[in-house]
């Protein structure tokens, strides 16, 4: 009996029982930074990937990928990973950059400057990102895929009212893109290289020497220096000494949060 009154007080909604506690879902993710970092490299070790090349920068990797050169191609080619049957299981959009001057480019042929005049162009953007994050949202509900993307970073200058402005590194991409996708996404990581320091007694008090010694590194949680989130805990950094050691840090890490 008590079982059955724990049955029936069940909500539904649209035929689907609410979820309670975490579920694992396919990732959705960003790692944005410089140039010859590893970006792509690294989401490339993702499984059975598909990479969408729209910066012709991928000749290097062994992963399958397409190059894209304008939106419509971009459409066709999401629309038959959600229609057709394939094998693969990650999608890495190389990049957000890139995506982002294919809509503006598509957009100055649709409409003139009227149309696109005090602010409109904001709002026809929005709804340009929006249709292709539906369309993402369809293919990981259909194939259970990974989205994910790599992205350029700028350095931008924070004005907080409470301190002094300072420099903070960001994605290298318009507020619409910003608000799109990284609100959607769970993960938003800064790769980078970091100089490792040792002390030098000799150089005088607090003052250090570098090793000479970078080591790659994935920022994950942002601070006022960069700008980054996760919904994973994961630690504040992880090591990338080679890419795949950098998706298995990911990965290890989202197993280590559904396990907990």
């Amino acid at each position: 009996m008590e079982n059955a009154v724990k049955k029936e007080n069940i909500f539904y909604f649209k035929g689907s029982p609410i979820v309670v506690g975490k579920k694992m879902s396919p990732l959705k993710g960003i790692i944005y930074g410089d140039n010859g970092i590893g970006k792509t490299s690294i989401l490339s070790c993702a499984k059975n990937p598909l990479i969408i090349d729209m910066e012709g920068n991928c000749s290097h990797i062994k992963a399958p990928s397409v190059k894209i050169s304008n939106i419509s191609d971009f459409h066709e080619l999401i629309n038959s990973l959600i229609d057709k049957d394939h094998e693969y299981k990650s999608l890495v959009v190389d990049s957000l950059d890139s995506l982002q001057i294919l809509i503006a480019d598509k957009m100055s042929k649709d409409y003139d400057a009227k149309e696109l005049s005090y602010g409109k162009s904001n709002g026809i953007f929005s709804r340009k990102i929006k249709e292709i994050v539906d369309k993402f949202e369809m293919l990981q509900e259909k194939k259970k895929m990974n989205i994910l993307f790599t992205a350029h970073w700028k350095v931008k200058m924070a004005n907080n009212p409470m301190v002094e402005a300072y420099d903070r590194y960001d994605l290298r991409i318009n507020e619409e893109m910003r608000t799109g996708f990284c609100n959607w996404v769970q993960f938003i990581l800064l790769a980078n290289k970091e100089v490792l320091f040792e002390d030098k007694k000799d150089m005088g008090f607090g003052k250090k020497k570098a090793k000479g010694i970078e080591r790659r590194v994935l920022h994950t949680a942002g601070d006022p220096t960069y700008y980054g989130k996760n919904v994973f805990n994961f630690p504040k950094k992880m090591g990338m000494e080679t890419e795949q050691a950098g998706w298995d840090n990911i990965i290890n890490n989202v197993k280590i949060f559904y396990n907990s």
